[in-house]
């Protein structure tokens, strides 16, 4: 009877330590926070960290500067590519959908053969394997 009596003081007891500590955390975070801002309201006094950001973000110059900007020359996209157009055919020739169906596939298939240049003559196909006669 008396350990039902004092189990639900006890229980509130630690529920509300524990709400405590979590309490203590968060004003030590918010006071952390606190000084962060009063640091940068301090900054936005002095008038050397406001030139110094109007340099930074908007880009000022004093007079007499004169200011530039580098531009890097644009690559040209090549088809295959992840910038490609989705309809847009690889550097094997195939469609992007077939190169994704051959990473999928049960059985590897080989690549393609290389095609041969006009006016040169095609390579003859693989004929049937003739079995060697002893003594012919």
């Amino acid at each position: 009877m008396l350990t039902l009596t004092l189990a639900g003081p006890v229980r509130t007891f630690f529920a509300q330590h524990a709400e405590m500590k979590q309490q203590s955390q968060l004003e030590t975070t918010l006071h952390r926070q606190i000084g962060d801002l009063q640091q940068q309201k301090a900054n936005m006094d002095d008038p050397a960290h406001i030139r110094a950001q109007a340099r930074e973000r908007l880009g000022f110059v004093m007079p007499g500067e004169i200011p530039y900007q580098v531009q890097l020359p644009a690559i040209p996209e090549q088809p295959g590519e992840p910038g490609a157009e989705p309809g847009e055919i690889g550097p094997s020739g195939d469609p992007w959908y077939t190169a994704l169906w051959h990473t999928i596939a049960d059985a590897p298939h080989p690549p393609p053969a290389p095609a041969v240049p006009p006016g040169l003559p095609a390579p003859p196909p693989p004929g049937p394997a003739t079995p060697a006669v002893p003594g012919g």
